[in-house]
């Protein structure tokens, strides 16, 4: 089989995203038609290494310079305030320090748009790459790989940085042999989700049957069909009683759109998340559990099928 690679995506966070991602991959690992490899692409919030830790103390790590920010040369400034009177930077990461009578730079709030260094008479800014996160890849003690982005405060390039988790797997030697990816993608629908969708065969979009759930479905599976890729829907929390089930049913009659299955609320789910292991692994005879495998098989079929 050729290598396919599955995303896993939301609208909103919270909706059982990781958790879902992490017994698939458990079930992919221990089906003979797989050799699975998991990326955990939400970058901002990257969790999925809590369920699949690692098997020994190995692990590989690679710092990612993304992110640009402004310097002051001291050297060069003459004190003319013109960068503070003249408003140099729209994102106002500059401001005087009365006291040594030269300007301050907020890295948090520094774009590294490059506008102080041009406008500067005296070029007394200078614009340099600096740290924005690093890459962490290992075994996991469920014997496949996983790889995960985690951003640095006050970044802001996570959709590079999710690129780059994608392109760093790529390069790791157990890659060559793997023939089924499963991501773990960021929540929303901003860059870092459509870094994570390019290149994928197919998505699975988990939500539940809330109004902000199915509002920001909607708005996935938009961003989803413009990349023509096939996907699926698993609704969590299925049984939740609310007076927006049927809401939610008529939309997945009227849109008919592909279901690949549904959890019920299972009190096992938090319990696994407690004790931080996937919930195949932690309760495999529980509800939730085998509704789970029912929609690996149903996964399998459509990887299959591709």
């Amino acid at each position: 089989m050729s290598k396919k690679h599955v995303g896993i995506i939301s609208g909103k966070g919270g909706v059982g995203k990781t958790s879902l991602t992490a017994s698939l991959a458990i079930l992919a690992s221990q089906d003979p038609e797989f050799n699975v490899m998991v990326l955990d692409c939400d970058v901002d919030a990257p969790n999925l290494a809590f369920l699949l830790p690692k098997d020994s103390s190995e692990e590989d790590r690679k710092d990612v310079f993304a992110t640009l920010k402004a310097k002051f040369i001291e050297d060069k400034c003459i004190h003319c305030k013109k960068c503070i009177d003249e408003h140099f930077c729209e994102f106002n990461a500059l401001s005087w320090d009365e006291e040594a009578n030269i300007p301050i730079i907020d890295y948090i709030s520094c774009e590294g748009c490059n506008a102080c260094k041009v406008l500067c008479p005296e070029t007394a800014f200078e614009i340099y790459p600096v740290k924005s996160g690093e890459i962490i890849s290992y075994k996991t003690k469920y014997d496949f790989n996983l790889a995960y982005g985690k951003t640095r405060l006050g970044s802001t390039t996570s959709g590079k940085l999710v690129t780059d988790v994608k392109q760093h797997a790529q390069a790791l030697p157990v890659y060559e042999d793997i023939n089924l990816v499963l991501i773990d993608g960021p929540p929303g629908i901003g860059c870092p989700v459509i870094a994570m969708l390019t290149g994928l065969d197919y998505v699975i979009t988990i939500t539940e049957p809330t109004p902000s759930g199915l509002h920001d479905l909607i708005r996935a599976i938009e961003v989803v069909n413009q990349f023509n890729i096939p996907f699926g829907i698993v609704i969590n929390k299925a049984d939740l009683e609310s007076p927006f089930q049927d809401e939610f049913k008529n939309f997945m009659e009227e849109t008919k759109y592909p279901l690949l299955g549904s959890i019920d609320f299972d009190i096992s789910v938090p319990e696994s998340l407690s004790m931080a292991l996937p919930l195949v692994i932690h309760d495999p005879k529980s509800k939730a559990s085998k509704q789970i495998e029912k929609i690996y098989e149903k996964l399998r079929e459509k990887v299959l099928e591709l």
